[in-house]
């Protein structure tokens, strides 16, 4: 007996460590965010946030999803053929060659239709297309909060009361935000508590300022604050929102 459980103890050291590389492996998985600029075959190009051109390989594995509400949780199975030029897209990847091999991509219902009206040629002119999707910021509030929480202060819900009253006097506005934290803690929590942040913005925004949900785009998360620096930084906490008219419809209506 003792000889039979020294063998089951080193074969389970054994699978142990056969296991490791596996681990490893996984920590390679990174996030990328941003607006799908070409589709060419299995290959997609996507402009990040850092404006930084990411050339994305999909396959017969990838998964493709199509979400819709505040927090992405409801969403539906899509082809390959829905990821189209315009298409804001977050994609889930590992590094490959030059760049990366995507297991999964997700995009937003709403963003999905602005794209197929783009590619329609619903703008009436070339000037227009490329005008498209080229926001003019009207206002900026930045919402700050507390180390490790997505409770809106009183002060941060008094300028985002301030900035959904000159949103209710701006025609055809979006309102558009991003969820950040400091640089303190695991990146995975952090990724977490920037998303509640943003949906805890967006949410106050409809409820209780009175804005319509559909003019204010659901909030991303964006993980540690590009300015956060090293450790704890009380700036960084942040949840930015802005309200933004489309240059290119604005150019479009009649005076």
């Amino acid at each position: 007996m003792p000889h039979s459980r020294g063998l089951l103890r080193a074969a389970l050291l054994a699978l142990a460590l056969l296991a490791l590389p596996a681990a490893a492996a996984d920590g390679d998985k990174t996030r990328i965010k941003g607006l799908v600029t070409a589709v060419n075959g299995d290959t997609i190009t996507v402009k990040d946030g850092d404006n930084v051109e990411q050339t994305v390989t999909v396959s017969a594995d990838t998964v493709f999803k199509k979400t819709k509400g505040l927090t992405g949780a409801i969403h539906e199975k899509v082809g390959q053929g829905a990821l189209i030029p315009g298409l804001p897209v977050t994609v889930e990847a590992v590094p490959a060659g030059s760049g990366f091999a995507a297991s999964e991509v997700s995009f937003k219902s709403e963003d999905f239709r602005v794209a197929q009206q783009v590619q329609a040629g619903l703008a009436p002119t070339a000037a227009r297309m490329d005008d498209f999707g080229k926001y003019e910021a009207l206002a900026t509030a930045e919402v700050l909060f507390d180390s490790g929480s997505a409770a809106i202060s009183a002060a941060g819900k008094a300028d985002l009361d301030a900035l959904a009253a000159k949103a209710r006097e701006t025609a055809d506005y979006q309102v558009v935000l991003q969820g950040f934290t400091d640089s303190t803690g695991d990146a995975a929590a952090n990724q977490r508590l920037s998303e509640r942040r943003a949906n805890a913005v967006a949410n106050y925004l409809q409820q209780q300022a009175g804005l319509g949900p559909g003019r204010v785009r659901a909030g991303d998360g964006m993980g540690v604050a590009p300015d956060a620096g090293d450790g704890s930084n009380a700036g960084a906490r942040k949840v930015v929102v802005k309200l933004v008219v489309d240059k290119g419809v604005q150019a479009g209506k009649a005076k």
